[in-house]
């Protein structure tokens, strides 16, 4: 195998599993941190199509865990709904756009919410305002979903913003994050971003994702959480503005 394979492989698996790490310690960030890494070195749609099956995983992971209450289920359909829909037209505008075109948009997704995160604004939400707020928060971030596997952020911020309870908060995320995991595998596979070839490499991803989830689950105690997101988040705006550079001006 020549040696520039070999490193390339390399570094494949250590993203995929540096961006398993990351989730295993912070609770998301896995296609953030893996789009900004492989984005350097592959096809932006492969990258995305190897993200599937750990997306997919690591979301049924969570949901089962938070227990899938169906209070939330009631409570969040509409988001639900239109998460899933926007999710196939997220997906059709991947097939259309130049790759370039694909580079900045993920480099600019990854730029807005890494810095949105290192600001951590605090949002309250009436609750009389939920009614539309949350619909219009499925047809955005599942859009997002579908063209560029990146839903955390903007769903987060808009749960934080209900003022839920941990537990509460953990099981809304999962069942919505779950909603979102199969017609995004489903989507993808539909507009042939997702074939044969795709699937094995993205089954494959899902060895180095749970090491580095395991390794980070472990981890998570020892560091400083609060210093650990900083610094991971100002790399990812470095990455992310690298993205947007290739993206508009190419090499």
């Amino acid at each position: 195998m020549p040696t520039e394979a070999m490193l390339l492989y390399g570094f494949v698996f250590l993203a995929l599993t540096l961006g398993g790490m990351i989730k295993g310690v912070v609770g998301v960030g896995l296609p953030l941190v893996v789009i900004s890494l492989l984005g350097l070195a592959l096809d932006p749609r492969l990258v995305l199509a190897i993200l599937v099956a750990p997306i997919v995983a690591t979301n049924l992971r969570q949901a089962f865990a938070a227990g899938l209450p169906q209070e939330d289920l009631r409570r969040f359909w509409s988001l639900i709904v239109l998460f899933i829909v926007a999710t196939w037209g997220g997906a059709y505008m991947l097939v259309q756009v130049n790759t370039n075109v694909l580079l900045a948009i993920l480099g600019v997704i990854v730029v807005v919410f890494s810095f949105v995160n290192l600001v951590n604004p605090r949002f309250y939400l009436p609750p009389r305002h939920e009614r539309w707020v949350g619909p219009a928060v499925g047809l955005g971030t599942g859009f997002l979903n579908g063209i560029s596997t990146v839903n955390g952020p903007p769903l987060v911020m808009y749960l934080l913003s209900l003022r839920l309870q941990k537990e509460a908060f953990v099981s809304a995320y999962g069942l919505i994050a779950l909603c979102g995991a199969i017609p995004l595998a489903l989507s993808y596979a539909a507009v042939g971003i997702l074939g044969w070839r795709e699937l094995w490499l993205s089954v494959l991803a899902l060895i180095p994702v749970f090491a580095g989830m395991w390794i980070g689950e472990r981890i998570r105690h020892r560091i400083d959480p609060v210093l650990f997101q900083r610094v991971l988040l100002i790399t990812l705006i470095i990455l992310g503005l690298n993205l947007l550079r290739r993206g508009l001006f190419g090499g």
